[in-house]
């Protein structure tokens, strides 16, 4: 049995084993197997279309979600507030998980007119001990998670603390690396008990890169990869009509004042709508109801619409951004 410090060893580089040749017969074995499981892909592929154009039309059926407990990263204030409220009046319990101590106070206090429990935590969830703490205490407090909310995250407020390296480091480790450590922490209950929600809010920078963001926008990339794999995982392992996925990618919310402040001042964003939390909330907990696997708020825009800007020649994105922002973007400090 390897030990934890072998793990960490580095061993020398070793070239794998050289690919035998195949011969002429081998290979048109393969293309002939690999044809026949196209033909086969797309003859049971079929209902499964048919499934999905239906589900354009026709509104899914919502699961009840009152009585369940949720969990919500960066729930003190923002997006995560208008979260947390909105699981509130669907009658979850809910935990608030928040450096902001005071506000997290302020803000169970709003959910329990609700009528529901809420407690509030005051934990680093870059910090993966802290976070696994966390876990033990909200089972002891509320009983097992059954949705969990890992929304906290560092935004833009400044373009020249982009290239710091203690910026890059800190949104990599609350905007990323918390997701992997509260999803380590509770998804084995859920799996246990054959129930159970993950969200994780992305950004539209999660689709668009905006170069005036790079940090950030790395970071919502990320979670988009790591919910994309989550999903898969949870099908691999069999659990994926039991524990479900959402990802939410939001236009610009009326959030933190720093960053709005910075949006309103810089030439070519300040056309950028920006909208109120209470939207998203809602969004998300309809999702939640619905198991959508991501959606995009306010949606009139669809993630698919968001794949096919992504994919444009890079020369036709500009264009249309520069169109959109009506000029280039100018940064203002």
């Amino acid at each position: 049995m390897s030990t934890a410090n072998e793990h960490h060893t580095i061993r020398p580089y070793q070239w794998a084993e050289p690919i035998p040749l195949k011969t002429t017969v081998q290979r048109a074995r393969e293309f002939v197997e690999t044809l026949l499981n196209l033909l086969m892909f797309a003859f049971e592929s079929i209902p499964l279309c048919w499934e999905a154009l239906v589900a354009l039309v026709v509104t899914p059926k919502e699961k009840n979600i009152s009585g369940q407990t949720a969990l919500v990263t960066g729930g003190a204030n923002g997006l995560g507030q208008a979260i947390a409220i909105a699981l509130a009046r669907e009658g979850c319990n809910v935990a608030i998980v928040d450096v902001d101590e005071t506000n997290s106070r302020a803000t169970v206090a709003k959910l329990r007119r609700y009528n529901v429990s809420a407690e509030a935590y005051k934990v680093d969830v870059s910090d993966c001990d802290a976070v696994r703490q966390l876990g033990r205490d909200v089972e002891r407090d509320l009983g097992p998670v059954d949705i969990l909310v890992n929304n906290a995250g560092i935004l833009p407020t400044s373009f020249s603390l982009d290239a710091l390296p203690s910026h890059v480091k800190r949104s990599m480790e609350v905007n990323v690396l918390s997701s992997f450590w509260t999803t380590q922490t509770f998804i084995d209950s859920m799996i246990r008990r054959r129930k159970g929600h993950i969200v994780a809010i992305s950004s539209i920078a999660g689709y668009v890169a905006p170069g005036w963001a790079k940090t950030y926008a790395t970071t919502k990339f990320a979670i988009r990869g790591f919910m994309d794999a989550l999903e898969d995982d949870l099908y691999l392992r069999g659990q994926a009509k039991h524990v479900h996925t959402t990802t939410v990618f939001p236009f610009a919310f009326n959030t933190r004042k720093q960053t709005i402040s910075l949006l309103k001042a810089s030439s070519g964003l300040t056309r950028l709508p920006i909208y109120e939390p209470t939207v998203l909330g809602e969004s998300v907990v309809k999702a939640i109801k619905t198991n959508q696997r991501k959606v995009v708020v306010p949606d009139t825009v669809k993630p698919f619409q968001l794949s096919v800007f992504e994919n444009l020649p890079i020369k036709i994105r500009q264009l249309l951004t520069r169109t959109l922002a009506q000029g280039e973007v100018k940064l203002v400090d």
